[in-house]
């Protein structure tokens, strides 16, 4: 089958689903097809999102110093900033209010150090600091006394 032919199909079968849904027999499956469809998409992202956090910190842990080794452990998912798509080729990243000063400063050390690095700039978008810090929530499972003193204390 050539590709004019399966786009026709595709196009058809389009067109022919929305058609049914706009009938008022199938106004709940309409709406149950639109929800699942925005809860498989949130899903989606959010799986994205820890794998890029995950890499992050896998990649910054590549270049730390002997000395800072101690400092990073605490490193975890809840302590990384998050990002978001900012202007074309860049992202806009939001530390967490609650990461204590040292910590971020070990952070944008070790990016500064990844981003030197001709392979590694070449395979990400550029990080742009902008705005404040993300009022995110600590999450419900943290224990401060397992956080090794990372937090800033409130």
């Amino acid at each position: 089958m050539n590709r004019s032919k399966a786009a026709c199909k595709m196009y058809y079968e389009t067109v022919r689903r929305s058609f049914r849904y706009t009938q008022p027999e199938n106004t709940l499956r309409a709406e149950a097809t639109k929800h699942s469809a925005r809860s498989q998409a949130r899903g989606k992202r959010s799986r994205l999102y820890l794998v890029t956090i995950f890499q992050l910190l896998e990649s910054r842990e590549s270049v730390l110093a002997d000395e800072e080794v101690e400092l990073w452990k605490s490193a975890t998912v809840n302590l990384m900033s998050d990002e978001e798509d900012g202007v074309v080729g860049a992202w806009i990243v939001r530390p967490p209010s609650f990461r204590r000063p040292d910590l971020s400063e070990l952070c944008d050390k070790l990016q500064s150090r990844l981003e030197a690095t001709p392979k590694y700039r070449a395979t990400h978008s550029r990080r742009l600091h902008i705005g404040p810090a993300l009022e995110r929530m600590l999450p419900v499972t943290s224990n401060p006394e397992e956080a090794n003193g990372q937090l800033t204390e409130l």
